[in-house]
């Protein structure tokens, strides 16, 4: 069986709990036919999953993200709006954040999102 992709781009995602208080972190991705399933991280763990895009890379993966009694939610891949095969997020209590795949770039950081 190949690992490799057809017509489309293999993604890797990693998410490191980064929390400033070295509080614990439950994460549960998903996509519109996967789920990932609930993870706990301690501080500094991650969690890695690869996929292959569509072919017109309009995927998307949301992960919902608790700590101490709050829940957070946010898309980490959705098709070209991160421009990342190697997405790197660190969560932090005030937004996740993209580490760049490249050494000059610098991290860019979000706000989570309301749940919809």
């Amino acid at each position: 069986m190949s690992n490799a992709c057809f017509l489309s781009e293999k993604v890797h995602v990693q998410i490191t709990n980064q929390l400033e208080n070295g509080e614990d972190l439950t994460l549960h991705c998903n996509s519109g036919d996967n789920d990932l399933g609930e993870h706990f991280l301690h501080k500094d763990e991650n969690y890695k999953f690869s996929f292959c895009t569509n072919v017109f890379d309009k995927t998307l993966y949301y992960c919902s993200f608790a700590w101490s009694g709050q829940v957070r939610w946010f898309d980490v891949y959705a098709g070209v709006r991160y421009n990342c095969l190697n997405c790197n997020w660190r969560i932090t209590h005030s937004g996740p954040c993209l580490e760049p795949d490249t050494p000059d770039a610098q991290e860019t950081c979000y706000q989570y999102r309301n749940k919809s």
